[in-house]
């Protein structure tokens, strides 16, 4: 196993454990995480049919990294989504 999928299955770890901690605290935050990841996806094809129907490449679609991403952080984890795929491509 090398150095980078140590640091990402820690990373990944850690942050689901947060996660299970916190619906396990306040159940109710698991209907927060569906029905903002409901939203941002949402928000997220709104953009891409807007990007295709203008013939503009799309940086992102929806997949489930970008609704956990949604989910999680809300619209800056979006923002932060379509910065990083126009940065990267």
């Amino acid at each position: 196993m090398e150095q980078n999928e140590m640091l990402f299955y820690v990373m990944a770890i850690g942050c689901m454990l947060c996660v299970m901690f916190g619906i396990y605290k306040n159940p109710a935050y698991l209907l927060i995480l569906i029905v903002r990841g409901t939203l941002c996806s949402i928000l997220i094809y709104g953009i891409r049919v807007l990007c295709v129907k203008n013939g503009i490449h799309a940086p992102v679609d929806v997949n489930l990294f970008s609704i956990g991403t949604g989910a999680l952080l809300g619209i800056p984890g979006i923002v932060v989504l379509y910065v990083a795929g126009i940065l990267i491509t």
